[in-house]
């Protein structure tokens, strides 16, 4: 049997399901074609291209809110920064919560235009929308103003929930390849690059040209939603002939699911360094708008060539990763980018006002190489981690393991927003409204340091040895495969 071919392997965990087994697979848009085996053809450009944009409208999205809507809140709503982190962490771990159900629920619906697709469409239009919102606020009173801004955050993490959880769970369904997944990867990467080009350098560059003020915001907020709605559009188009696996008719209820998911050591590991890693990026992205503004004391023009040129040296690196994956694997090659994502961070340290932009701008390649790596290896150690699961159990759960997957990352995103806010509240951040003028303490500033340089270093570190224990390689996943044919 050929992992991904929409049947599933005879055996005592297979025989409690009821699958609909029909020799080979059906192909067209609504019942989805044949996936290839380990040595098929590889998948069509199209499909690579399609499943690739669908990360560039989320990333828009997700990162231009990570990096300005927190300072929005703070610097120009007045709203103070522990309330702020915490409706924003409090909408993402709705959103964590709601994972693991939209992954088994995107896992059992059957439509023309397969499983998945229609989530794609609805969710992502429904974010894009979201974060407009969300940077339009009215000019009411402070308690309407958080009741307001709590709505919006909700209704961007349940959207933002209803894209990313089927979006991420098609990559086992479109090739079962070794490589071939870390290649499809590699497409999720660049696109979600150029969305945090997009994301991260427009969105600062548009303030810088209109002014930090509300109007300000919420005109760089309808642009980048634009450019995200039709990214959306194009990416269900482009899959609508993309292959699916045969969908099942029956599986163990999700209780079930979760306590199996503790028998899959590769992806608790996994889960366990994503955990971290993704602390990590939750405080050092939302720390770097406050860091430029207060402790390098630079313009928002300045924030955005910092995080483009980011963006740049993580499309411009994937090959290099690629190369790396494949001479030294997966693992040790997410262990050395976190490395260098570490140290790189920590040079923070030494920055103050003044800093010549040469030294900005060399932090930025360094931090955009390594997060090329990191980004890439986490998420092409996934799928085979499913496939693992898929080998050992005879079961296709693919969505609710992804969830469980993303509930990682969404409560750590949330941990760390909380963090920040907290943290930086006790060390004495000042919080204002627009067109006030403020200093901020010394010990607030001490604590920026600490959350771009200091932290990052350490969490990579325990990041680096929990990412050890993961012992996934391509030689232990062609074995399983192997069992699997002779138990055929």
């Amino acid at each position: 049997l050929v992992p991904g071919a929409g049947r599933i392997q005879r055996g005592p965990a297979a025989a409690r399901l009821n699958v609909a087994q029909s020799g080979t697979p059906k192909t067209g848009a609504g019942d989805g074609s044949t996936a290839e085996g380990p040595g098929g053809a590889k998948l069509p450009l199209q499909t690579r291209l399609g499943w690739g944009l669908g990360s560039m409208p989320i990333t828009i999205l997700n990162l231009s809110s990570n990096v300005l809507l927190l300072r929005f809140m703070t610097d120009s709503l007045g709203v103070a920064a522990a309330t702020a982190a915490f409706i924003f962490a409090g909408a993402k771990v709705w959103d964590a919560v709601s994972d693991p159900l939209m992954g088994a629920f995107s896992d059992r619906i059957s439509t023309r235009w397969g499983r998945r697709l229609p989530w794609l469409a609805a969710g992502g239009l429904l974010c894009a929308v979201a974060v407009a919102a969300l940077y339009t606020t009215p000019d009411i009173g402070e308690t309407p103003l958080l009741i307001y801004l709590s709505a919006c955050l909700l209704l961007f993490a349940t959207s933002y929930t209803m894209f990313n959880i089927p979006y991420i769970a098609m990559a086992v369904e479109l090739t079962p390849n070794y490589h071939e997944r870390t290649q499809l990867m590699s497409f999720r990467v660049v696109f979600s690059s150029f969305g945090s080009l997009i994301g991260l350098s427009l969105g600062p560059a548009l303030l810088a040209w209109w002014g930090a003020t509300r109007a300000g915001h919420a005109r760089m907020a309808w642009v980048l939603a634009g450019f995200a709605a039709v990214a959306v559009v194009v990416c269900v188009w482009s899959l609508r002939h993309a292959p699916r696996t045969v969908q099942q008719l029956q599986q163990p209820p999700l209780k079930e699911q979760l306590k199996s998911a503790l028998g899959n050591v590769p992806f608790l590991w996994l889960m366990a360094s994503k955990l971290v890693y993704f602390l990590v990026l939750a405080i050092s992205v939302s720390t770097t708008a406050y860091f430029t503004k207060h402790v390098l004391q630079v313009t928002d023009d300045v924030l955005g060539l910092y995080l483009g040129v980011v963006s740049v040296a993580l499309i411009l690196s994937q090959p290099a990763w690629l190369f790396v994956a494949r001479r030294v694997g997966k693992r040790n090659g997410y262990m050395i980018a976190a490395a260098l994502y570490g140290a790189a961070h920590f040079s923070w340290w030494f920055a103050g006002p003044g800093e010549p932009t040469g030294l900005i701008i060399l932090r930025s390649v360094l931090i955009g190489v390594a997060g090329g790596g990191t980004f890439l290896l986490t998420q092409a150690m996934l799928p085979d981690a499913l496939e693992f699961d898929y080998l050992k159990t005879g079961l296709r759960r693919e969505g609710a393991f992804t969830g469980l997957y993303v509930l990682v990352e969404k409560l750590s995103g949330a941990l760390g927003v909380a963090f920040l806010g907290v943290f930086l509240g006790a060390m004495g951040y000042i919080e204002a409204t627009e067109g006030q003028r403020v200093e901020q303490t010394e010990s607030a500033l001490l604590g920026l340091y600490m959350c771009i340089a200091v932290l990052p270093l350490v969490l990579q570190a325990i990041s680096i040895g929990a990412i050890s224990r993961y012992n996934l390689s391509e030689h232990e996943l062609e074995r399983l495969r192997s069992v699997a044919r002779e138990h055929e």
